[in-house]
């Protein structure tokens, strides 16, 4: 008999079959397993990016908050007659902090 020297798939799927059938699991249970865990890995993932993207939105936001409470104190500060400009410049901060 003529053996050749597989390729890495061969390689690949004989290890697989070979693990499965030590774990006593038909090679397609086996598959669905690893997908499943790849699964798992995934969605765990995404929720803890998740929790991090949120922590750092929220981070950003109470920052924006409070130079806008910082803004609006010193608008209060200024004379009745000056006040239209100060607010104006209060409302076109918040119109860029939203886009």
């Amino acid at each position: 008999m003529n053996q050749q020297s597989g390729n890495i798939v061969t390689q690949f799927f004989a290890w697989l079959a070979t693990i499965a059938a030590a774990l006593g699991w038909t090679t397609q249970d086996f598959v669905y397993f690893i997908f499943g865990a790849i699964g798992v890995v995934i969605s765990l993932l995404s929720f803890v990016l998740g929790r991090i993207d949120a922590r750092y939105k929220k981070r950003e936001e109470t920052k924006r908050t409070k130079i806008i409470e910082d803004m609006a104190n010193e608008a209060r500060k200024v004379p009745l007659k000056e006040r239209h400009s100060a607010i104006k410049v209060l409302s076109d901060a918040a119109a860029k902090a939203d886009s």
